[in-house]
Order: structure tokens, then sequence, then C-alpha cells
């Protein structure tokens, strides 16, 4: 009788068991994240996605493991925000402006002249204006977890691009068709590019002004190619936030106890990602410099001048070309003034 105890015993404990293990399996979740930069070491945006990675690993015990695509191995970087609605991708590190065709609203994140620091962008996150824009994207079908923002310079090949007045008669590669539309005015010829082409059109001459992200330049070598640049080290006159942004597909299959944790980890970095951002703009620096280009850093007085034609231009384009324009550029200047 005490045999078939203990093997009742037994039988018990191993149907707990096995129904134990297919809980944990069953809560157990891998997600891909997809971005467009090479895998380098020395890249912090690409750092950032790794970070986020192994912590959300941590903190829910390998629970939501997280496998990571680089140079746009899992989906091309203009079609990301489209992959992340329909749930193709659960999380990406993207530019947000790369979705402005299908929300408009977005082209306020790369908006030339309405930031001036690295302070300004980062205090930006709490503004009302971030906070309508991230109902559009939410509306749209992807959230933000993680706030990054990368600073832009321009690179050239044949003068310095100091002063709007340098680039009439150029052949130039604007931060969107906001920027673009105010460098045509100051007598720019603009071309539209994937980053991914501007060292290629560079070292045919096909582009002789490239404006882009600091991580870009370093990413994609534009300091093998060009022979001046204006780094955004003290001031820049554009910036591009291209947070860690998940799906709402995918946000909304997770359980409350992991949307915690995917926020807990997302904001628990974002202090590290702007300090790494201002260190970045260096690293970019150097790697002109190394390479033989002269290097300058952009002035509070030339600042002034591009912010001149920006307000005048790109604002004026924005107001009167996206809606609600004008009520979210206003909730933007106030909050930085």
């Amino acid at each position: 009788m005490k045999i078939f105890k203990n093997v009742g015993f037994i039988v018990i404990f191993f149907s707990c068991l096995v129904q134990y293990v297919n809980v944990s399996a069953e809560q157990s979740i891998k997600l891909k994240m997809a971005h467009q930069w090479p895998d380098d070491k020395a890249d912090y945006v690409v750092g950032a996605g790794k970070k986020f990675a192994e912590e959300v690993a941590k903190a829910s015990n390998n629970q939501i493991l997280i496998d990571i695509f680089p140079a746009e191995s899992l989906v091309k970087a203009l079609n990301t925000h489209t992959a992340l609605k329909n749930g193709a991708v659960d999380l990406a590190i993207y530019p947000y402006i790369y979705a402005a065709g299908a929300i408009p609203e977005l082209n306020l994140v790369l908006l030339p002249g309405l930031w001036k620091t690295h302070e300004d962008v980062f205090r930006f996150r709490n503004s009302e204006a971030w906070k309508e824009l991230e109902k559009k994207a939410e509306a749209y079908g992807f959230k933000t977890l993680s706030w990054i923002q990368i600073s832009g310079g321009v690179a050239s090949t044949t003068k310095p691009v100091k002063l709007p007045s340098d680039i009439a008669g150029l052949k130039a590669r604007g931060a969107g068709k906001m920027m673009e539309f105010a460098l045509q005015k100051a007598g720019a010829s603009t071309v539209s590019m994937a980053s991914s082409e501007t060292y290629n059109d560079m070292q045919l001459g096909l582009v002789n002004a490239v404006w882009t992200s600091s991580g870009t330049f370093g990413a994609f070598r534009l300091y093998e190619v060009a022979k001046y640049y204006v780094s955004p080290e003290e001031y820049s006159i554009f910036y591009t936030i291209e947070p860690i942004a998940i799906s709402m597909k995918t946000w909304n299959k997770l359980s409350p106890a992991q949307q915690k944790i995917m926020l807990d980890v997302g904001k628990s970095l974002e202090q590290a990602s702007f300090e790494a951002a201002k260190k970045d703009d260096q690293r970019v620096a150097k790697l002109f410099s190394d390479n033989g280009a002269q290097v300058t850093k952009m002035t509070l007085a030339e600042w002034g001048q591009w912010q001149k034609l920006f307000r005048e231009y790109s604002f004026e384009k924005f107001r009167k070309e996206i809606p609600n324009g004008s009520e979210l550029l206003t909730q933007s200047i106030i909050f930085h003034k």
C-alpha cells in the first residue's frame, strides 16, 4: 500500500512539473528588434539597443528575449514603421522622421532651427507637443519605449558650409523635406537619398554637401570622402529623434508585468543615451579630423543665421502643410523659452 502511495505521489509530482514547464514555456517570448546601422561597437545607438535587450532579459529572468537584426537585415529602414504597424517587426530603433509620410506631424522631430543644444532636445521629451506625437504614433501602430536623440552636422567637399550664403550653387542632401525647402530658397539644389547612399554619391561628386546625424556620419564613413565638416558639438541646427519603439500588436500581447519591464528598462537608459549622444559628436568630429578633413564647430552666431533661414521657410511650411502644425510648433517654441 505504501508503494502505491509513493507511486501516486511521484505521478502527481511529475505532472505538476510538466505543467510548470509548459507554463514557463508559454510565458517565455522571443522578440525581434530591427535597425539600419552596422553593428559598430563605437556607435552608442547600436549599444543602447543591446543594453536594452540585456536589461529586459535580466529584469524578466530571461522570459523576454530580444534578437537584434542590424543593417536593415530584417526590414528596410524606410519600411520599418509599416512593419511595426503590421507586427512583422516587434521592436525597432527608428528615426521617427521616416514615418512622417504616414504621420505628417512627425516632421516636427526633424524641423531645423527648433532646438539649439542637446539639453533643449532632451527636455522636449516631457513637452505637450511630444505627448501629442506619441498619441499619433500609438494610434498608427507603434509606441516609444526609450528616448534616443542625435544631433546633426554638415560635411562637404568643395568648401566648408558654415552659413546659409555658403550653399548657393551646391548640390546638397538635406535632413528632411522641411530643411530641403529652405536650402532651395537659399540657392542649393537638393537631392533626396537614403543615408546608406551618401558615401558613394559624395565620392562620385553627385552631391557636394550632406546634412545628417553624427552617428550616420560615423556609421557610413563619410569622413573618408568629405573635406570639410561643421561639427554640432556645441550647437546644432537640427536634431533627430530615433527611439526604441515597439509594435502596438506586440505591446498588446504582453502582460501588464511585461509591459512594465519594457517601460522601466527603457526609461532607465535615457540619461545614459543622452550623455552618450554628446560624446558621440566628439567621436565623429575626431574621425573627420583624423582623416584629414577641416573640422570647425558651429558657433552661436552661425546658428542664429541658419535659424533665421529656417524660421522664415521651414517653420512656415510646417505650419501650412501639417495638420495642427501651427499649434504643435507654438507648443514647442513656448516650451523652450
